[in-house]
């Protein structure tokens, strides 16, 4: 009998010490231990929790993150893509069928542009190079008609929050470009420039400012270290506007103008690309038109009009 009270009171110390303050008592099992808490059940979904949490850690981030820290904007064009390493700059395509009966020539030429971009040290510090080509392949002498190389190095600030600062952000850089001909053919210059740009939604606007390294235009016409085109500021101008716009779902228009008010010269140009596939586009299709001067740098102060049609790798 003694052993059995000894047995009951146990019983009751264990049933007791489950008790909870809303609850039902836990059950122990035949040796005398609880039994695993029960697990807890909510009306609220798992996916639901988790969706109400989120919106508290962008918040507790954005509070985080400093007024002027900076970061890539995921929703980019190519033309301010922040890509790490290697990526691609301005736009890639290859048009083997362009027609003007401006230039020096046969009916037609190709034209192709390559353009890539290295990140370096970490942060967006890039080093680029682009190069635009015309290449006289109809011709019994095939030839590049001309090359222009166009490395540079720049910054390029994109605000961490973009909404706070309505998608804006800046390229603040240097470059070269150059064709590599000798005299009379040889072009040249080098210029410091700031490009402010907006990229939100289906479109993009990027203003390019720039000045003109100085150089020296008193040495004889025969000399390689003269100022080889002097003028070129009277025919580009100081800035140039270009603007994308997404149209019909996946085609992008791309226009670009050039304009200076001292002498009424510029140019215009419109890249319109589709994309070979809805689902799964790999290269896009590709309509070039060009009207005004600088199309290339031998031909910068003549004014040129040409069409073109072929591929785009990147747009």
């Amino acid at each position: 009998m003694r052993q059995l009270l000894i047995v009951i009171s146990c019983c009751g110390f264990v049933w007791a010490s489950n008790v909870h303050a809303d609850g039902p008592a836990l059950p122990a099992d035949t040796r005398g231990c609880p039994l695993p808490a029960p697990p807890v059940h909510t009306d609220v979904p798992v996916d639901a929790q988790q969706s109400k949490s989120a919106p508290n850690a962008q918040v507790q981030a954005e509070k985080e993150r400093g007024l002027f820290d900076f970061e890539p904007d995921p929703d980019h064009y190519q033309i301010i893509s922040a890509g790490k390493g290697l990526s691609l700059h301005k736009p890639m395509y290859v048009l083997p069928l362009t027609y003007s009966a401006e230039y020096h020539g046969s009916d037609t030429e190709m034209v192709f542009q390559i353009s890539l971009k290295q990140r370096l040290f970490g942060v967006p510090l890039y080093f680029a190079y682009s190069q635009k080509s015309f290449f006289d392949y109809v011709a019994k002498n095939a030839h590049f008609r001309e090359s222009d190389y166009n490395p540079e190095l720049f910054y390029r600030f994109m605000p961490a929050a973009p909404e706070r600062w309505h998608h804006l952000g800046a390229d603040i850089g240097i470059e070269h470009e150059s064709n590599g001909k000798g005299l009379p053919d040889e072009r040249s210059w080098n210029r410091i420039y700031v490009a402010p740009f907006q990229n939100q939604g289906e479109h993009t606007l990027y203003w390019k400012w720039w000045w003109r390294l100085p150089e020296n235009k008193d040495l004889p016409a025969t000399d390689p270290n003269r100022d080889d085109n002097p003028d070129i500021g009277s025919y580009y101008g100081y800035s140039e506007l270009h603007y994308e716009q997404q149209l019909f779902d996946k085609n992008l228009m791309h226009l670009m103008a050039r304009y200076n008010p001292g002498t009424g010269r510029g140019a215009l140009s419109l890249q319109y690309t589709v994309p070979n596939s809805s689902a799964d586009p790999s290269f896009f299709w590709m309509f070039y038109l060009w009207q005004g001067y600088g199309e290339s740098l031998l031909d910068y102060n003549h004014s040129i009009t040409r069409i073109g049609v072929g591929v785009a790798l990147a747009r």
